[in-house]
Order: C-alpha cells, then structure tokens, then sequence
C-alpha cells in the first residue's frame, strides 16, 4: 500500500475531489478540516467508494491543532507521503450576501482599504497553515526520501485584483515560498507544486470542475517535476 496523503481543507468540493483521486492510487486519505459535519460527509462518500480514510478536526490557522491533527493521521494511518493544501473560500457565504462582487464577505478588502489586521487574517489561513501543515509531513518525507506537497491556491496572486487585494498579499507569498521551496527539495525526491485556478471551483465549471482539476493536479505532481500550473487562465498550461 502507497503511502497515505493528508488533504488539509477536506471539503465537499476540491477537497473531495483530491482525495478522491489521491486515494484511488491505493493511498489510505487523511480528511482535515474544521467542519465536523462536513468531514463525515465527505468521509463517508469516499468510504462508499472502497476508500480508506480517516477524519481529524483542525483549524488551519490553530498552528498546535493542524499540527496534532496530522501527526496523529501519521500515527493511525502511516507516515504522509502526499500532502495536498486545499482551504476553500465559504463561497456560499458570497453568494447568501446578495452581491457576488462584495467580496468582504469573504473576508476580504480592496487595496485602499487593506489593514495590517486585515492582511494578518488573510496571512494565518493561506501562509500559516501551508507552513505548519508542511512543517508537520516534511521529516517524514525527507527521511523516506520521496513525497508531494501540493498547494492550490486563487488567481489573485497570479492576476491584479485590487478588490481583493488582502488575499493577494498573502497568495502572492505564498507562490514565493512555494516556489523556493521547489528548489530546496527537488533533488531528494520530493515534488512540490502550486495550481492557480482562474475562475470559480464547481461542478459543470469545464476545467475548474473540481474533478477536472483534481485529476490535472494529480498528473502534475505525479507525472511531471513540480513547480507551478494554472488552471482557467486565458493562458491556461
């Protein structure tokens, strides 16, 4: 049996869909996610489908929680071979607003209107829990001397966006980081990636279908060197 991979961000959609395609290699799946209902639910298509998985509580921006969460997955399930960083905007919460352009739903404010708290926010989700999840899986991947770390992330950090120019801060750091972080690990057989989706993650949305780009995802890391791949670009690679 291959290695099990942990998908931080389990939700209905990306989440499931990674896991989905991860586990179908014959990976046992980690679930992670701060949702419990959601988490069973997920847990429970994927079992249907002759899965094995496991479910583990935590807030991606708890540093001491995410951490625990995967170091028991590692403990129950086997070390993490795979890791795929996957939290998702409560796009729901955009859409109950009334206003698919107000994006402070979200969280999220325009470049003039960006606080240093506002970016902090946006930082602990998108940066904080990438290093902490990484943090966690890295020395067990060294030591084995093969792995994938896979992040996906929004366009904002490949694209201007002033509306949301809080996320972009920290999506634009973290491709930096991602980025480095390629090249520190490439020669002891770890394969570090980023996909950058362009448009809206959802069902019947062509190539952001969620298991349109789970499959493309799986093929990047899987097949090729890593480094980075965009999803719903007008210059889409």
């Amino acid at each position: 049996m291959l290695s099990p991979v942990a998908v931080v961000g389990a939700g209905p959609g990306l989440g499931r869909s990674l896991a989905r395609r991860f586990g179908r290699e014959g990976r046992p799946v980690a679930l992670v996610a701060r949702n419990e209902e959601k988490l069973a639910a997920v847990a429970e298509d994927l079992r249907a489908e002759g899965l094995t998985v496991g479910t583990y509580r935590a807030d991606v921006t708890d540093e001491a929680g995410l951490t625990t969460a995967l170091l028991t997955a590692a403990a129950e399930l086997g070390p993490i071979g795979a890791l795929c960083y996957c939290p998702a905007p409560d796009w729901p919460a955009l859409r109950a607003s009334g206003n698919p352009l107000d994006f402070s739903a979200l969280g999220l404010t325009g470049a003039a209107q960006t606080t240093a708290k506002a970016a902090r926010a946006q930082f602990e989700t998108t940066i904080g829990g990438a290093l902490t999840a990484t943090r966690a899986v890295l020395p067990g991947m060294r030591e084995a001397g093969e792995g994938v770390l896979l992040f996906t992330a929004g366009r904002t950090a490949n694209a201007l966006h002033p509306e949301m120019a809080s996320a972009g801060i920290s999506t634009a750091g973290l491709r930096n980081w991602i980025a480095s972080l390629h090249a520190v690990l490439a020669s002891e057989g770890i394969v570090v990636g980023r996909v950058a989706i362009g448009r809206s993650v959802m069902a019947g949305n062509g190539d952001c279908d969620p298991d349109a780009i789970a499959e493309r995802a799986f093929r990047f890391v899987r097949e090729d060197t890593g480094g980075e791949m965009t999803i719903g670009f007008d210059d889409d690679q």
